[in-house]
């Protein structure tokens, strides 16, 4: 993974009050985690710190676009990606991820990488079941003659376990 600094905010100098960061979370980024499923993309980050003397809170806030591959014709299209989480920083003896809201680091500690994190918000941001959404009528926008493919085959299918259920008038 390559270094990116500007997704490190170094806290040391910092007064016991809230700060307010703007990143762009671009290309390089997604081209810098090898399994991030994202092709390219573009997102706004804005990062709220509120410093405190034993502990400090980061709220995220995600806006933008990225390219994921459809899982029904494979072609790329654009997913909205909006999101807020929360990410609070203890001052402990070492570092530990306490739960998935909760970090310590240690005393002698002087900045923050955001970068795994930024990472890891923008994988649970991405759908489970990423396919092209459908246009105003309810249609389906996949590539036409990927769907016929699929419709095509899905009718050749013949599974004899089912052929009771269908006896009975189970589908």
């Amino acid at each position: 993974m390559k270094k990116n600094r500007e997704l490190i905010i170094s806290f040391k100098n910092l007064s016991l009050e809230e700060h307010h960061y703007d990143f762009e979370i671009g290309d390089a980024f997604f081209e810098s985690y090898e399994f991030l499923d994202v092709h390219e993309g573009r997102v706004r980050l804005s990062v709220d710190l509120e410093k405190e003397a034993s502990l400090m809170v980061l709220l995220f806030h995600f806006d933008g676009r990225v390219i994921l591959s459809c899982d029904r014709c494979l072609e790329n299209y654009s997913q909205n990606l909006t999101g807020n989480f929360r990410l609070i920083v203890k001052f402990a003896e070492k570092f530990e991820e306490v739960s998935d809201e909760l970090i310590t680091l240690p005393h002698e500690e002087s900045q923050v990488d955001l970068r795994q994190y930024i990472y890891e918000y923008i994988n649970l941001m991405i759908p489970i079941k990423r396919v092209h959404p459908d246009d105003e009528n309810g249609n389906s926008t996949c590539q036409a003659e990927m769907l016929d493919r699929l419709e095509k085959l899905s009718e050749h299918i013949d599974d004899p376990r089912w052929d009771a259920l269908k006896k009975i008038g189970i589908k």
